[in-house]
């Protein structure tokens, strides 16, 4: 618990940097685990090839407004002065079960002329890979299996092995110093310059990635706003994350109100930070879910 003391204390001191007890050494993510189909996928959203009279190319060229997953309306203006072309997705997905829906999504969305990237891959604050166990009759993602499994992993055997992405060197290699457009397509009143934001929502490693984010200087530098969900329902405690500490020992938040806590340190840390533009509110928004209209590709819904 030493990482975990000494990581809360520079929290709630606002420090601007986070002690590097996050920093391990990064195991290779290879796709020899992966099925065909992801390592087809992998492909076609690979970056662009290096050439000799110019600087690799980088996903993010071309793109005026980038969100990485999902993003709030409110920051990129109101909804009637924003224009698609403005926009380029990046939704990250690791789950295999959602493999067919994501492909039919992005079939729809670049029929409509959007630029829309599904990359079968998670995210988290190093390279590695994630395991994804069956429990019961659904197949739920997990970076530490339920209490159950922890203490008898017979109980939930691993299913699929798919890469994962260590977030901050993501947005370095593929969005930082992206070549814009000429000129954005909204309208007057629009918001000024363009905007990179995050929509984070990966089922509890947010406790490793906002620091990881942070304590690399990619946050606040290249991010204007990160929104998501914090899980601090008392039923997933406690948590252990193996091997996290520079060291090699394991962390554990051992309740909901200790992740409480953390996750309020994290928010003042960020937004009453002077030196960083991001603005982090976390709150998972899912009203799209009974808005009433279908995304594109659904039955009823042309592309």
């Amino acid at each position: 618990m030493r990482g975990l003391r000494t990581f809360a204390v520079s929290l709630l001191a606002a420090s601007i940097a986070i002690n590097t007890w996050f920093l391990l050494k990064f195991s290779s993510a290879t796709l020899g685990n992966c099925p065909p189909q992801l390592n087809q996928t992998l492909l076609l959203d690979a970056p662009l090839p290096k050439t000799k009279s110019a600087r690799p190319g980088k996903l993010a060229d071309g793109c005026y407004h980038v969100f990485i997953d999902a993003v709030f309306s409110s920051v990129y203006g109101p909804e009637q002065l924003r224009d698609a072309r403005d926009f380029c997705i990046f939704a990250f997905e690791p789950n295999p079960s959602h493999m067919k829906r994501q492909l039919e999504l992005k079939k729809a969305y670049l029929e409509m002329g959007w630029r829309y990237h599904f990359i079968p891959a998670g995210l988290s604050d190093k390279k590695t890979r994630l395991t994804f166990y069956k429990v019961g009759d659904q197949l739920g993602y997990s970076a530490v299996p339920k209490a159950e499994c922890q203490m008898d992993r017979s109980k939930c055997p691993p299913r699929h092995i798919v890469p994962s992405y260590r977030l901050s060197d993501w947005i370095e290699e593929e969005v930082s110093g992206r070549i814009l457009p000429p000129q954005a397509f909204g309208g007057k009143g629009y918001v000024t310059g363009p905007r990179v934001s995050i929509k984070l929502d990966v089922e509890m490693l947010e406790w490793l990635v906002i620091p990881d984010l942070f304590s690399s200087g990619v946050l606040c530098r290249e991010v204007d706003a990160l929104m998501g969900e914090f899980h601090q329902q008392w039923h997933l405690y406690p948590v252990t994350f193996e091997n996290i500490n520079k060291d090699g020992s394991n962390w554990t938040l051992h309740n909901a109100t200790e992740a409480e806590g953390l996750a309020k340190a994290m928010i003042g840390m960020v937004n009453r930070n002077a030196h960083c533009k991001t603005r982090l509110d976390m709150r998972d928004d899912e009203s799209y879910i009974s808005d009433g209209f279908p995304l594109p590709g659904e039955a009823g819904h042309g592309a």
